[in-house]
């Protein structure tokens, strides 16, 4: 759990640090020898010191030209040094945009990655969650079970719900597409012929 930053992380390692469930990851991706990447170092190394025992997120770098190579493909990294995140729980990588020297890096890593509520201490948790709680906390190993499976169940049908409402919008954006670029033609012959009726009307 604890980001590893200034030793870098190999490619076995790099995999599960920076799609961790329970926090977040910030990852730098790297090419020894390209000149910016020293500017960047100093700040970096600070700022993995500064998270180092963070349970919010962890900070971590990979050499592109070594063992991170394989990895650095498949994130699509195409120049140095890269700056990926991800977010607790989601496998997505995120480009990061942001300032790259210390203050700015640490002002991102403190708005963007929060504490994930603790189910044990109440700790970063919010009304819903702390209700949800309130509900669960007595239920037995059995009663536990079976509220997360019917949970899951409950987001699988969510999610091919959401999944058949975006393909149904994606063919009806398509429809509306095709629509307007035929009324569009429409209306342009139409000012044609309307031209050649005034020109016609003036003789």
């Amino acid at each position: 759990k604890r980001g590893v930053g200034n030793e870098g992380v190999d490619s076995e390692r790099l995999q599960p640090a920076c799609l961790q469930f329970w926090k977040g990851s910030l990852c730098e991706v790297s090419c020894p020898v390209v000149r910016p990447l020293a500017k960047l170092k100093p700040d970096w190394d600070k700022l993995a010191k500064t998270f180092k025992d963070s349970d919010v997120v962890g900070v971590y770098d990979v050499d592109c030209t070594a063992a991170g190579e394989p990895l650095c493909g498949t994130w699509g990294v195409k120049g140095y040094p890269t700056i990926k995140y991800w977010l607790a729980g989601n496998k997505a990588a995120k480009d990061y945009q942001g300032p790259r020297e210390y203050n700015g890096l640490k002002a991102f890593v403190d708005s963007t990655f929060k504490a994930a509520c603790n189910a044990l201490t109440g700790k970063g948790c919010n009304d819903q969650e702390k209700r949800f709680i309130e509900k669960t906390k007595d239920k037995s190993a059995e009663e536990l079970a079976e509220e997360k499976k019917t949970k899951e169940t409950e987001l699988k049908a969510l999610k091919k719900e959401r999944d058949d409402a975006e393909k149904e919008m994606k063919e009806k954006q398509k429809k509306w597409k095709s629509k307007e670029t035929a009324l569009n033609k429409a209306v342009m012959l139409i000012k044609q012929f309307e031209k050649a009726a005034k020109k016609k009307s003036e003789l």
